[in-house]
């Protein structure tokens, strides 16, 4: 594998691992409580209000060692 950039039979080939975590809005925590008052279901509703939820994507970058040009595989 060759660089694009520089020309260099260097190239390193890694995994590189993405993570998102996507939490509540202030619009879902405000439903979430106003859920809890009315129900007195506080033991239910604690749970889910901690809880956020995470993706994770993992791909192949190779790097040129000479120039720290990356690209995905």
């Amino acid at each position: 594998m060759t660089c694009s950039k520089c020309g260099s039979n260097n190239v390193n080939v890694q995994a590189v691992t993405e993570v998102k975590t996507k939490r509540r809005g202030c619009l879902g925590w405000l439903l979430w409580i106003i859920l809890a008052v009315f129900t007195f279901g506080l033991i239910l509703i604690i749970p889910l209000l901690t809880n956020s939820r995470t993706k994770s994507k993992t791909h192949t970058e190779a790097v040129c060692q000479n120039c720290g040009k990356r690209w995905k595989v």
